[in-house]
């Protein structure tokens, strides 16, 4: 599926959990939400790692070597289809997905405090 459709479809999830249309088992959400957290740190540590290898040596004294050398940094950061655009695509729709388990976590403990509230009024 594509990165636009990703977006689009956890948009609108946003949009559902806000609005209380949509609920997560807060155990599970609050694990995939942690889960989505690990992920975005290791992305934004990859693109951190990714500037170290942007210039590439160590392929000889040629001039084709140094067209493939610009060739593979471009790869890493900058050229079509490079790494680092991909990652940040990525990182979009994991923080996405994070905010709207987020959402539903927060909705659910919401509605958990309410109800306990209303328990512990007919109690008393």
């Amino acid at each position: 599926m594509a990165i636009n459709d990703e977006k689009a479809r956890w948009s609108y999830l946003a949009q559902e959990a806000r609005t209380g249309r949509l609920y997560l088992d807060s155990a599970v959400a609050a694990e995939c939400r942690d889960v989505c957290n690990r992920q975005i740190d290791l992305y934004t540590k990859l693109r951190e790692n990714l500037k170290q290898i942007v210039n590439v040596t160590g392929l000889g004294n040629f001039s084709c070597a140094d067209e493939l050398a610009k060739m593979l940094g471009a790869k890493a950061i900058g050229g079509d289809g490079d790494v680092d655009a991909a990652l940040k695509e990525h990182l979009e729709v994991i923080t996405l997905i994070r905010d709207t388990i987020q959402v539903s976590v927060e909705m659910y403990e919401a509605q958990d405090a309410a109800n306990a509230a209303e328990q512990d009024k007919l109690l008393d």
